[in-house]
């Protein structure tokens, strides 16, 4: 396995309206030839991507989800030495060249409420989470010019869940106050999906298909969130499943069209769950679906893909992971996020395990771009930019 290189710079933390350098020990590729860069070294989990008039905008999950202790059981440090620790429900990222970042402070971030259905009754908050629970959010442009933005978070209402498991999740919705990707967004009052009995809703990601010109949001059951333990909570017998559904939604992004229809689902090979789901259809109007199998807490946790002629499938898998531990260097690669560059090419972010000095093992996000022929993908270097230099916070 080619080793990890590269030392990112220690740096004091500056004021929220200051750049400065993040503070993290990240690790990337070892090669100049590798397909990918480290983007930003910080906790940037569950990227997704979108490119719009020349800037790149990259959306996370909250900076407190998922630290997790270093192998010697050094303990996590996170909501001590992280800026703004669990305060942004999600965070945002830009870039002009896809190679420099800058992680959008406080003040800019895109969605400052959750909706109605998360708030939390004061009797109930004990067994609630104290900071945001909010992950993977994903945004599609409307026919009006205006953004929807699509995420997970813990309901307010009282749920009865495993221990050791993650608080179930429900899918939420909001939109943008003006025509730009960067928000302001405003959450609706209500969740748009929660099936909660099945483990919640989490990873949502918007697609409007080029052929028909319909909306639509693809997402996952969380059905390892009630597994009977393991890796992920569903490594035990019986093996939950995690399906990945398929729901179309009117053209204001917020009203469903009909059932969602499960696309995929996971299988034996695939440890406790399938999750993730991106959908893309290429020129040769083939449908990628894009997923992360494994568990994200160990290097299990990998990217692999599917491929139909119909979007509702059936999709067919490709036998070899896309992206894997080793691979580069990396280690748990997976939850990506994927955009056309407005050049006709494809652009791809991800996130990977690094470690972040006294914070914890945290999940960085990386880079590439993609490249498709016939029924496969391959990731490649993008060599119209530069090597990267840093990147900074506002």
């Amino acid at each position: 396995m080619l080793l990890l290189a590269g030392i990112i710079a220690t740096a004091v933390a500056l004021s929220l309206a200051e750049h400065h350098r993040i503070r993290a020990v990240g690790q990337g590729p070892d090669r100049r030839s590798a397909p990918i860069r480290l983007a930003i070294a910080s906790n940037f989990p569950d990227p997704g991507l979108w490119y719009d008039n020349g800037t790149y905008y990259a959306f996370a999950t909250t900076n407190a989800a998922g630290v997790l202790r270093y192998p010697s059981g050094k303990p996590s440090n996170a909501s001590e030495h992280t800026v703004n620790f669990g305060l942004a429900n999600v965070q945002m990222a830009t870039s002009r060249n896809f190679v420099d970042w800058t992680v959008a402070g406080l003040n800019a971030q895109p969605l400052p409420a959750e909706g109605k259905w998360t708030r939390v009754p004061e009797a109930a908050k004990v067994n609630h989470p104290s900071i945001s629970s909010t992950w993977a959010p994903a945004i599609i442009r409307r026919a009006d010019g205006k953004f929807v933005m699509y995420y997970s978070a813990a309901p307010g209402f009282r749920v009865h869940y495993r221990v050791n498991h993650p608080h179930p999740h429900c899918l939420g919705a909001a939109v943008s106050t003006d025509e730009s990707p960067a928000g302001p967004y405003e959450p609706l009052a209500e969740s748009i999906a929660c099936p909660w009995e099945q483990g919640g809703a989490i990873d949502p990601e918007a697609f409007r298909d080029p052929k028909s010109g319909r909306l639509y949001l693809v997402y996952k059951i969380d059905g390892n969130n009630i597994g009977s333990g393991g890796a992920c909570g569903n490594t035990f017998f019986p093996i939950e499943k995690t399906p990945i559904m398929l729901q179309e939604m009117e053209e204001d992004g917020l009203t469903k069209v009909g059932d969602p229809v499960e696309i995929l689902t996971n299988e034996k090979q695939d440890g406790p769950l399938v999750e993730a789901p991106v959908l893309v259809q290429t020129k040769e109007g083939i449908y990628f679906l894009f997923f992360s199998s494994g568990c994200t807490r160990l290097p299990t946790y990998a990217l692999e893909y599917a491929t139909a002629t119909n979007i509702t499938g059936p999709y067919t898998r490709v036998k070899d992971k896309l992206l894997k531990t080793g691979d580069w260097g990396l280690e748990a690669p997976g939850s990506v996020g994927i955009s056309e560059d407005g050049k006709g090419g494809w652009s791809m972010a991800f996130h990977a395990r690094v470690n972040d000095g006294d914070i914890g093992r945290v999940r960085a996000m990386f880079t590439t771009k993609l490249k498709f022929e016939g029924r496969s993908v391959s990731m490649m270097r993008d060599n119209d930019t530069v090597t990267l230099r840093h990147h900074h916070y506002s």
